[in-house]
């Protein structure tokens, strides 16, 4: 029995994921993550490293669980545009505070393509509704979660105060929506803009995320 989760013959053309976007959201992402990292005060290739995690992880997990070969490891051009993405985050990190929006609006911007990349190819693949949203889910939040680990901390995605899980998940949720009757174009203006809004939103309003009663409110 395959070990993939929604192994597919071929993919659909009307559906399928342009390749500059697949790579343009893993060096988005890349160069955030590679931020975050150096405003953490790691040391240079640790920098590099966490952002490379944070662009391709995602994906690799997404091509995984479709029974693909992992589209970074068969094509070279993925890691070295990753790593200069990685490079130019780091040496920008002093731009991006966190909390303010700049820094939430960069953060919205990568974590909402990376959502796109991950429900798109599942659609591509054929997958169902349900498994292409949480590819979606997977590619969006799996590449931080795991940068988070290994520098010691705990993923953001579980930790933070706001909204910015129930971002990822509405925005891919709203990216099915727009790609399958709509416009792919518009769908990922719609999955970005729900995710920088909504943590945006949060942040500055104070939201915080919905707990179990009688548990005490997340930290700040």
């Amino acid at each position: 029995m395959s070990a993939a989760l929604l192994a597919t013959p071929a993919p659909l053309p009307l559906h399928s994921l342009p390749i500059w976007v697949d790579v343009s959201a893993a060096a988005v992402a890349a160069a955030f993550g590679a931020a975050t990292g150096r405003n953490r005060q790691l040391p240079l290739l640790a920098v590099l490293v966490a952002g490379v995690i944070a662009g391709l992880v995602g994906g690799m997990i997404r091509d995984v669980l479709l029974g693909l070969e992992a589209a970074a490891i068969e094509n070279w051009y993925y890691i070295p545009a990753v790593l200069l993405a990685a490079l130019a985050g780091g040496f920008l990190a002093h731009r991006l505070v966190q909390g303010h929006v700049s820094y939430l609006s960069v953060r919205g911007l990568a974590v909402g393509l990376l959502v796109t990349i991950g429900v798109q190819k599942g659609i591509e693949y054929r997958a169902p509704a349900d498994a292409a949203i949480f590819l979606g889910i997977l590619a969006g939040t799996m590449g931080g979660a795991t940068a988070d680990v290994m520098a010691g901390e705990r993923a953001a995605i579980f930790r933070q105060a706001h909204w910015g899980l129930a971002a990822v998940i509405l925005s891919a949720f709203i990216f099915w929506l727009l790609t399958t009757y709509v416009d792919f174009w518009v769908a990922i203006v719609g999955a970005v803009l729900t995710v920088a809004s909504l943590d945006i939103l949060s942040v500055k309003l104070g939201w915080n995320s919905p707990m179990f009663p009688g548990d005490r409110d997340p930290p700040k």
